[in-house]
């Protein structure tokens, strides 16, 4: 497993190249745990599409924000964080999950919608925020903008608050319109907080 990880590994690193990459030194062991994680989760990913896009035909749930940020954790995992891009477009949602696995918690009524509720979601904070305050893990500012408003558009064009409020539950509690502020402004604050923290440790590039 670990020998073909490493062959898979080095392929993708050939074919694509997510400019620009800088070597990060948190322990090859770590870099090595993760990129068989971010393996994991792609081959996740590739079930996950081939079931909704061939088997059961709906396409809805291949443009959710949950299924996209898991194929963006899957690569930078995979690419072993030497991605500026892939890092700082990976993390910025960190307070958008933490939310919504807080307010899925009440719409919990067995295993299964434990695991991909709070469970998952929280998962994907907490990988974002590890990103985020590692002192070694490199975020480009350039990319933090863009990445913001990709963001924006995405979640106007596909993805909806509409969406997110039915599935925590505060559909009938807060007006979509809120959700919409709240969502834009609280981005905006988590991506000036990433780019502070970053600038503090000296690990922002452009």
């Amino acid at each position: 497993m670990s020998e073909l990880a490493k062959k898979l590994t080095e392929k993708i690193y050939k074919k694509i190249n997510f400019k620009p990459r800088l070597k990060v030194d948190i322990g090859e062991k770590v870099k090595f745990y993760f990129s068989i994680i971010g393996w994991i989760i792609i081959i996740g990913c590739v079930y996950y599409w081939i079931h909704f896009f061939i088997i059961v035909r709906m396409y809805e749930p291949l443009v959710y924000t949950t299924y996209l940020s898991l194929i963006l954790i899957g690569l930078t995992s995979i690419f072993r964080f030497e991605s500026v891009l892939l890092n700082s477009i990976s993390c910025i949602t960190f307070y958008g999950f933490i939310n919504i696995a807080i307010f899925m918690i009440s719409q919990v009524n067995d295993l299964f919608s434990l695991i991909v509720g709070p469970v998952l979601h929280l998962s994907i904070a907490v990988f974002q925020l590890f990103i985020i305050f590692h002192p070694k893990i490199p975020i480009s500012k350039q990319y933090l903008l863009w990445s913001f408003l990709l963001f924006l558009i995405f979640t106007s064009s596909y993805d909806s608050f509409q969406r997110w409020d039915v599935i925590t539950g505060l559909y009938d509690i807060v007006p979509t319109s809120f959700t919409e502020v709240y969502s834009f402004y609280m981005l905006i604050f988590s991506v000036l907080g990433i780019y502070l923290y970053k600038r503090k440790f000296g690990i922002l590039v452009k």
